[in-house]
């Protein structure tokens, strides 16, 4: 009989009711009942609580007082069925009105319903590595949903790449997989297919800077509940895609029979979470003085002027740039439903102006989701959802500088504090700079760029799905569903005359739009039965078809007469040569899985899937996707019964599969041909010419996966415990190999190279004290991830990325080398400072003999060869952490509730390039404070060198630092009114609160923060920080309110 209740919960919960040992009863007409349902232990009311009558399909919701109504056809007595969220079932029978029946407090968290590739499963039955986010995480400040991954589950790293707001960022699910494809995990939104490509963020403008987080267009605040699933197991159902992890994201939904009005809302404000330590204007006064006493000039600044800017403080720049920054969000949710249908409804409103001046982010979001039984054996939803967001973002800087002043941020940083900010009228000093030169008449403003360029981002983003589901049989299940995605990307930029990027050439405009449209078929049969009391068996198949299109087009002019019409009016100027293209791909599918359970003790689950993609070679269209996994529940044997007192439960999981990787861009198996200009007759001509050789064997990207993992509750489920181990090699890695020259061409993209991951995740959620007033509960989260480089191919062993900055292109500070992690850094080491002449005689130099100096720096001769070159460079250290952790806790006394998190990551390193060009001395630019110590004959430092005009930037252990971390990511302090008195004004729950997040940060790292990533997603470059826009701490106060 259990296991007959337990099949029962478990289709109900699919609301596909049916009968099961349906009882015999006669009809009698009009025949009524009414109820309540409370909590057995405080005897409160529980809303939402289904009652159906057993052996029928007759259902009823409690209302928010609990109380349940029928009318039926039904013989008294009968037997009812009470589920709800969080409880367990209860079977009650009725002989008449009225009833109150007393539900029970279900802790189990293993029987809860857990949301995989195409269904759901108990979590008991789960043969794969599947984690789910804390609801405390989905309550976090971010405009963005994938933040809401940070430190929430294990084997999840979250780097957002400044904190600008709306900002991209980087996932990376068990470390990274690819060197050149992408690396971000798949999201299924309600059912939607969405690969995070942050290129779809952005139109191709010229000058605009980093892209905007595309999963913004999400707001956090209609999400229910957010599953990650990590290992092959439960990834390869979506095979091609599923290699980089799955993060499975469901929205609110209705509820059936409660009717309900509720509002979030919150209002704050941000401030920068740290400043840089720079010179004052007396301090840089000294330092141009020594500079210039380096190269032989006549110094600047007399004593009793530098004694004058001492006492008067010069001007602060990097203050400047920061403001006060509020923060506001809203949402209004209409939800509620019948017996046989349930909606949700919600408009949401965020704004955020960031703590740069200039920047800022806002969203509307509209959603929509409606679900219908149409009839015992039809169901069929939609879910939409619209939001059009508007980011205003920090560009970059054109011309020559912009390889040491990426944006103007960093320019900022870099102004002498002797020069005024503005004039005295108030206007912005465009003239007064004698340390640097005009351009046409005006000298760059940093403050005046942030303030006054244009750098719009405007992304309108729709999704939508339907979906029909039809119950053949009581056991097949047939669905029918279709999604489309549609983001339309419109950027907008214009630099004024007055501008340090719009001077020298009059005016800069660009306009750019991208619109992408992807639409999904999908078709499956579900079939589930059991045999006997023993086996039960399911099984899906299907296949589906994805269908994506996109097309660029961007434009710009300058030389503009005036700067009236900004970007509106390109005719006004100068044309720029214009971009366009175009692209389409589809990828069509088989899929199949098995799930068999044997006693509920051993569970079984094997998976495929067939992938054929156009984005490979003809001859590699298909790859096919495999992965199986076994699960034991050891406490559910007869041995276990004497270990009960203390072990609950006990599952140990063992899983292995391939899984796919296909984010490598459009068309790259193909040859291709690219435009040219050529002078012919006196003449500036345009001809074609071929730029990359065709590859029909270019196949997928693969990865191997193994896991072990061990489920554990202890003490009545007090504590749960969650241990993975894991292993993944990733072969036919797509990297671009040297092929002789003598081909035509530079390059060719082959399958040749692997990468490795390894590593353990650890899971701890305790539930401390419960009392009747008081409860404590703690999570925490462990993970230690390896990554390796095994293979480059045809015989390389090592090769330097590209950084995309003049500056950093030179240094080559990132490599990729067999048997280190992606992301290291390569450079020299230090070996503190030359003193005396004999050193820099004996011992060996990275320059000649006569341009070094005493003060100079000294680098280690690794080779011994007795100088130093770029063969002493080695392995500076990597951006993957050794390990990442956080800690979170919730306590509630009575109507007060508290929670608090810290986050955290050790081992892991930042190349510090900012940091890097501000120990550079010059003539012309501010600097870090630490050339306070720089070496003089009165200060023989051995750790800064002397001060000298030399802005090359070398690569040392110096500017790789530490970036471990410990963070009080978030605490929130709240109070829930008590519904004795929230009921006599007709609301249902009302609680006020107040957070602040990214409190405080406890970490050796000298920039902004120790999350960053100036270059966003690329997995070649990580870790970099060259400017990257500051975080912050956020303050706000917030309310929930439910009618």
């Amino acid at each position: 009989m259990k296991k007959k209740l337990y099949n029962v919960s478990w289709l109900f919960i699919f609301l596909i009711s049916f009968g099961i040992n349906a009882q015999d009863t006669k009809p009698l007409i009009q025949s009524k009942l009414d109820g309540k349902v409370i909590n057995k232990i405080t005897n409160e009311p529980i809303s939402g609580a289904s009652v159906t009558i057993k052996g029928t399909t007759h259902g009823v919701v409690t209302d928010a007082e609990g109380k349940f109504y029928f009318q039926t056809g039904q013989k008294l007595p009968y037997t009812l069925i009470v589920t709800y969220i969080g409880y367990k079932k209860t079977e009650f029978i009725a002989d008449g009105s009225p009833v109150i029946i007393s539900l029970e407090q279900d802790l189990q968290e293993l029987n809860e319903l857990v949301v995989v590739g195409y269904g759901t499963q108990k979590r008991k039955d789960i043969t794969g590595a599947v984690s789910s986010v804390p609801k405390a995480n989905l309550k976090q400040v971010t405009s963005s949903a994938d933040n809401l991954l940070r430190g929430a589950v294990p084997g999840v790293v979250v780097t957002q790449s400044s904190g600008r707001p709306g900002a991209t960022s980087s996932v990376r699910i068990r470390g990274g997989n690819s060197i050149t494809a992408g690396n971000e995990p798949l999201y299924v939104v309600d059912g939607i297919l969405i690969y995070n490509d942050n290129n779809n963020g952005t139109a191709g403008v010229a000058n605009a800077g980093a892209g905007v987080n595309v999963l913004s267009t999400i707001s956090p605040g209609d999400i229910e509940s957010i599953e990650v699933l990590k290992d092959a197991s439960a990834t390869a159902i979506y095979g091609s895609r599923g290699a980089n992890g799955v993060v499975i994201i469901t929205t609110k939904k209705g509820t059936k029979g409660r009717d309900q009005i509720s509002y979030q809302g919150y209002i704050g404000f941000q401030k920068v979470s740290k400043t840089l330590n720079l010179l004052n204007a007396s301090e840089w006064a000294s330092l141009r003085n020594d500079v210039q006493a380096s190269i032989g000039q006549a110094p600047s600044f007399t004593a009793d002027q530098i004694e004058a800017l001492r006492i008067s403080g010069g001007y602060d720049w990097q203050s400047a740039v920061f403001r006060t920054a509020p923060v506001q969000n809203h949402q209004l949710t209409f939800s509620g439903g019948d017996d046989r249908s349930r909606y949700a409804v919600s408009a949401g409103y965020f704004d955020q102006e960031g703590v740069v001046i200039g920047s800022d982010f806002r969203r509307i979001s509209l959603r929509a989701n409606y679900e219908r039984n149409y009839s015992q054996n039809f169901k069929f939803g939609v879910n939409t959802n619209y939001t059009n967001s508007l980011s205003n973002g920090i560009g970059t800087n054109g011309g020559a500088a912009a390889g040491r002043q990426p944006n103007p941020l960093v320019v900022a940083l870099y102004q002498p504090p002797v020069v005024p900010i503005k004039n005295d009228d108030g206007s912005y000093n465009l003239t007064n700079n004698p340390y640097s030169t005009a351009v046409n008449g005006i000298i760059g403003n940093p403050i005046n760029d942030l303030e006054n360029t244009i750098n719009e981002t405007k992304i309108d983003r729709v999704l939508a799905s339907l979906f029909g589901e039809y119950k053949i049989n009581k056991e097949i299940t047939a669905k029918v569903a279709v999604s489309g995605d549609v983001i339309n990307t419109k950027q907008n930029y214009y630099a004024p005359s007055t501008t340090t990027s719009g001077a020298g050439t009059k005016g800069l405009a660009s306009v750019g739009d991208r619109l992408v449209s992807t639409v999904l078929n999908e078709n499956t049969l579900n079939y589930n039965t059991h045999f006997g009391e023993d086996h039960k068996f399911s099984a899906l198949a299907g296949y589906t078809l994805q269908y994506t299109q996109g097309e660029v087009v961007n434009a710009g002019a300058n030389s503009f007469v005036n700067d009236n019409n900004t970007y509106d009016a390109l005719q006004d100027g100068v044309a720029v040569k214009p971009y366009s293209e175009a692209f389409e791909s589809v990828l069509k599918s088989w899929l199949a899985r098995v799930n068999y359970s044997y006693k509920g003790k051993y569970n079984l689950t094997v998976s495929a899937r067939a992938d054929g993609s156009s984005r490979f070679g003809s001859e590699s269209l298909w790859g096919y996707f495999p992965s199986a996994g076994f699960s034991w529940n050891i406490t559910d044997e007869d041995f276990a019964e004497s270990i009960k007192s203390v072990v609950t439960d006990a599952k140990l999981r063992l899983s292995a599969g391939t899984t796919g990787n296909q984010e490598i861009g459009n068309y790259l198996s193909l040859a291709s041909i690219g435009s040219v200009n050529y002078a012919f007759g006196g003449t500036l001509q345009t001809g074609l010419t071929p730029t990359r050789l065709a590859n029909p064997d270019l196949r997928w990207e693969k990865t191997d996966q193994y896991n072990i993992g061990l489920d554990l509750s202890l003490y009545d489920r007090k504590i749960n415990f969650v241990f993975d181990a894991y292993y993944k090699k990733t072969n036919d890695l797509l990297i671009n190999v040297p092929v002789p020259l003598t081909s035509g061409y530079a390059t060719v993209l082959q399958n040749i190279g692997g990468v490795e991951n390894k590593g353990i995740e650890i899971g701890l959620i305790t539930e401390n004290i419960k009392t009747d007033n008081f409860s404590w509960n703690s999570n925490f989260v462990f993970s230690a991830n390896r990554n390796k480089v095994v293979e480059i191919g045809n015989g390389v062993n090592q090769f330097f990325p590209v950084v995309p900055n003049g500056s950093l292109l030179q240094q080559q500070p990132v490599t990729v080398k067999v048997g280190l992690p992606l992301g290291t850094f390569w450079g020299y080491r230090t070996n503190g400072i030359f003193q005396t002449q004999e050193e820099i005689n004996t011992q060996p130099k990275i320059n000649s003999l006569a341009n070094t100096k005493i003060g100079d720096r000294k680098y280690v001769d690794t080779n011994g060869d007795g100088v130093i070159t770029a063969t002493d460079k080695g392995d500076l250290g990597t951006s993957q952490p050794k390990f990442v952790g956080s800690f979170s806790n919730t306590l509630a006394y009575q109507n007060f509730d508290l929670s608090f998190s810290f986050q955290g990551a050790y081992g892991g390193k930042i190349f510090n390039a900012l940091n890097q060009q501000l120990e550079i001395s010059t003539l012309g630019t501010n600097a870090a404070s630490t050339l306070l110590d720089r070496w003089t004959p009165a200060n023989p430092s051995n750790e800064i060198p002397r001060a000298t005009s030399s802005p090359l930037g070398i690569v040392s252990e110096r500017y790789v630092e530490d970036a471990s971390f410990l963070r009080l990511k978030l605490i929130t302090f709240g109070y829930t009114f008590p519904k004795s008195l929230t009921s006599k004004i007709g609301v249902q729950s009302l609680k006020l609160y107040v957070s602040a997040e990214n409190l405080i940060t406890w970490t050796k790292y000298t920039g902004y923060d120790p999350e960053v990533s100036s270059y966003e997603q690329n997995n070649l470059y990580p870790g970099i920080d060259f400017g990257a826009y500051p975080n912050s701490k956020t303050f706000i106060t917030g309310l929930n309110v439910t009618f």
